[in-house]
């Protein structure tokens, strides 16, 4: 995705991080400048956060067709059968 991000540390000491010429509602408050950086990586590699604060961030900075495309995470895959096998070979 070709959006740009602007990030900057606000007067309460948490960082800000808003969208290039978006509308005043695409903005989001983190609280470190590392975790914004993530959200923009994410973003940028259409990669959905797994974090609920994360996702919603993301809502407010994208569009709704922006959040749309973003990958949709896989569930975890767990085999049930080998849930409480224990190996006796060692």
């Amino acid at each position: 995705m070709s959006i740009e991000f602007k990030i900057f540390q606000n007067e309460r000491r948490d960082f800000v991080i808003k969208r290039v010429g978006g509308t005043y509602n695409q903005h989001a408050h983190l609280c470190t400048y590392q975790m914004a950086k993530q959200l923009e990586r994410m973003i940028k590699a259409r990669k959905m956060p797994k974090s609920p604060y994360l996702r919603g961030s993301c809502k407010r900075l994208l569009t709704q067709e922006e959040y749309d495309r973003l990958g949709q995470r896989k569930d975890r895959y767990y085999n049930h059968s080998k849930a409480n096998y224990q190996s006796s070979y060692r």
